[in-house]
């Protein structure tokens, strides 16, 4: 090899060196990375109503013991200490066609249940882009969290995935697992009613 040859080699690796020093930070555990401006305006688009506060402390026979970043606007919500409402659990995903005809029902039920049951959607194995741009052309403006890992599902036992519904006490208990998607407003708030003991 002559001496301009590799010379040419070693000023080349310095700029290789030198553009990989400019990546990003999160993957050398430096700071995460914010949204971008196209993140905002999906948020801003969604309208979902902030995540729920939830206590630190884990609930025996409640949800996983797991964090899980809101989706939209509001804190991370610790599953295990969602507690003091009534919750409906819905898990989702936007690439999942049956959890689209439920929907509309879950999202009736927020409204008519607000401050009596709390509903929180679980996107699972989904992005947040793809879940803020569902949840904006479905007008699914109740919380959800995101759960890329299926957490939920694992640590709930179900089995294949969404749609799939759990329903949590007031303690934090998990009381049912409803499998499959919901065909009517009634079957759900038959549920509710029953699981819950809340009537619409």
């Amino acid at each position: 090899m002559s001496h301009r040859l590799a010379a040419v080699l070693i000023a080349l690796a310095a700029v290789c060196a030198a553009c990989g020093s400019g990546s990003s930070s999160s993957s050398l555990g430096g700071p995460p990375v914010t949204k971008g401006p196209s993140d905002a305006s999906l948020v801003k688009a969604a309208k979902l109503t902030p995540c729920p506060s939830s206590s630190s402390q884990p609930v025996s026979h409640g949800l996983p013991d797991v964090t899980l970043p809101c989706v939209g606007a509001g804190p991370a919500v610790h599953l295990a200490g969602l507690t003091g409402t009534p919750s409906v659990v819905n898990v989702w995903a936007s690439w999942c066609t049956e959890c689209r005809p439920e929907m509309p029902y879950l999202l009736t039920l927020s409204s008519r249940l607000a401050g009596k049951v709390r509903v929180l959607g679980v996107d699972t194995a989904d992005t947040d882009g793809g879940a803020l741009s569902f949840a904006a052309a479905h007008a699914m403006h109740y919380p959800s969290v995101s759960d890329p890992t299926n957490k939920v599902i694992d640590g709930l036992h179900i089995s294949p995935g969404p749609p799939e519904t759990a329903f949590v006490n007031a303690a934090g208990v998990v009381v049912h697992v409803h499998p499959g998607g919901y065909s009517s407003l009634g079957q759900l708030q038959h549920d509710v009613a029953t699981y819950l003991h809340v009537s619409a």
